[in-house]
């Protein structure tokens, strides 16, 4: 009776676990600063607080050198040592082609399992804007019909893979030499934990699979 009250206890902590919230919060303006939230806890990732100087260490006793060897003892002992790679016995076993075969697999199954994670990933908040200034009129109006083609495709792949409640995105050139080159960010984003584990699973049970395929 006991043994039943304890794991009905341990599968209520599992589902509550599940329906825990890891909240992401990111800024930029000079520096980066990053934050993690769950619950009533907060982990401040960036900016790193700074390390206290460690004490000087004593330096430790000069040992007597050994005398050197004979290359010839050295070139066999090197051979020794070195025991082939994984990766070295995944080509002689598979040749070239198939080593990228394989990874060629793992990137898809890296990928696949990135969507799935992004997928349950809801974004209350994307507050983006860059203020760009090359030096002179037509290098910032070259750098800026640039950066609008790639930054702008980035944001829609971002906005369309996860569940984007609100976005602002702000693009302009600067032509004022006066001024420089301005970049902020805002961001605000959460995943449930019982998505993330239930993605993790998935994509160990598919590692194990391709890994028994090797």
């Amino acid at each position: 009776m006991i043994a039943l009250y304890i794991f009905l206890v341990i599968l209520a902590l599992l589902i509550l676990l599940c329906f825990v919230r890891v909240q992401v919060f990111a800024s930029y303006t000079d520096d980066l600063r990053l934050r993690l939230k769950v619950l009533f806890f907060e982990i401040k990732l960036l900016p790193a607080p700074e390390k206290k100087e460690k004490k000087e260490k004593k330096k430790p006793e000069k040992k007597e050198k050994k005398p050197k060897k004979a290359e010839g003892e050295k070139e066999e002992e090197e051979k020794k040592e070195k025991k082939p790679s994984y990766l070295s016995k995944l080509k002689d076993k598979k040749g070239v082609t198939g080593l990228i075969s394989l990874f060629t697999e793992l990137a898809k199954l890296a990928g696949g399992t990135l969507n799935g994670i992004l997928s349950h990933v809801v974004i209350n908040k994307l507050d983006v804007g860059i203020a760009l200034n090359s030096g002179d009129a037509a290098s910032t109006a070259l750098s800026y019909g640039k950066l609008c083609s790639v930054f702008y495709p980035a944001v829609n792949v971002i906005t369309s893979v996860t569940v984007c409640k609100s976005y602002n995105v702000t693009l302009e050139p600067v032509f004022d030499s006066d001024r420089e080159t301005e970049v902020y960010a805002d961001v605000h984003a959460h995943i449930r934990v019982g998505f993330a584990l239930l993605e993790a699973l998935k994509a160990g049970v598919k590692l194990l699979i391709f890994r028994i395929r090797m």
